[in-house]
């Protein structure tokens, strides 16, 4: 169940999440494997990533990714409209340290022309934002400059 409402008018919400400083140095020194592992404890019931969403909406998972999109790759584009299934929410983390052009979030209601592109908050920012569930879809738009590192995360 959506907790506040209020907040997502337009199908999203955007607030800050404080990261630490190991997790800017994983970043920084691009450890993947360990950045996912310090995000496996976040995200469990009793993870701090877990207990901030969960004032948001009720769930009980959390799957995650990690995305990086970089405009120097000769395949980024824009990403296709889609709802994330039967998932009941979901959040873009942004571990983002540089300016980035383009790689905003899109984010409409189901079968509407129009739509809000949301910019890439800089690192500890999180877009929060609604799904199928809830008559939402969204998509990425191809970053033109820089480089776009978010996780992608779905609550079920």
């Amino acid at each position: 169940m959506l907790k506040r409402p209020e907040l997502f008018s337009q199908g999203y919400h955007k607030t800050y999440f404080t990261l630490s400083d190991e997790i800017r140095n994983l970043v920084t020194t691009e450890n993947w494997n360990e950045l996912d592992a310090e995000f496996k404890k976040l995200t469990v019931k009793e993870g701090r990533l877990f207990k901030f969403l969960n004032d948001f909406h009720d769930f009980t998972s959390i799957e995650f990714i990690i995305s990086i999109r970089d405009s120097v790759n000769e395949w980024e584009e824009d990403g296709i409209w889609h709802d994330d299934g039967s998932r009941v929410f979901a959040f873009s983390l942004s571990l983002t340290l540089s300016d980035v052009e383009g790689g905003r979030l899109g984010v409409r209601l189901i079968g509407s022309d129009a739509f809000t592109q949301v910019p890439t908050p800089s690192f500890g920012g999180i877009i929060l934002f609604l799904t199928g569930i809830y008559g939402y879809e969204h998509k990425i738009h191809q970053v033109t400059q820089g480089r776009r590192i978010i996780i992608a995360g779905w609550c079920s």
